[in-house]
């Protein structure tokens, strides 16, 4: 992709938008590694293609489910969770696209889910230019998103 640093930024836009419209949760950058949980990714191709990844931890993912749903923490299950992962990332992904260049058609993957845990590590001067790696936090739970393009 030709230039990483806006690139950078219209992902950062559409986790913003995506993340305080739908799920009303206010992110900040953070410069820090994220032990995740669980991880939600989707595929896309067209002019581009590349996938994206978005690695929770169990309480943003609950914290989401929560408020877009709106119901208590003793009707969060599993399932809701899932679902409510897998849209994040649809969104995130379809948002982003729609900011890259909505005259282009691009065809998006169904979202896939795993309970996986892991750490998230922030990116790296030089890590390389085909990848975005960013790290977020709300009210003390966190979240990476990583984007990698070919």
């Amino acid at each position: 992709m030709e230039n990483t640093k806006k690139i950078q930024e219209l992902l950062m836009n559409a986790i913003f938008e995506v993340f305080e419209k739908m799920y009303f949760v206010f992110l900040e950058p953070v410069d820090e590694d994220v032990k995740y949980d669980m991880v939600a990714s989707i595929n896309f191709t067209g002019p581009v293609k590349g996938c994206i990844d978005v690695l929770f931890t169990r309480g943003m993912a609950e914290t989401m489910t929560r408020n877009m749903l709106n119901v208590d923490d003793n009707s969060i299950t599993d399932k809701l969770i899932e679902d409510c992962a897998k849209e994040a990332v649809n969104m995130i992904c379809g948002n982003f696209l729609q900011k890259y260049d909505s005259s282009k058609v691009f065809d998006l993957s169904i979202p896939v889910f795993k309970n996986k845990s892991g750490v998230f590590t922030k990116q790296e001067a030089g890590a390389g230019e085909n990848v975005c790696k960013l790290s977020f936090e709300s009210d003390g739970s966190l979240m990476g998103i990583e984007m990698s393009v070919c």
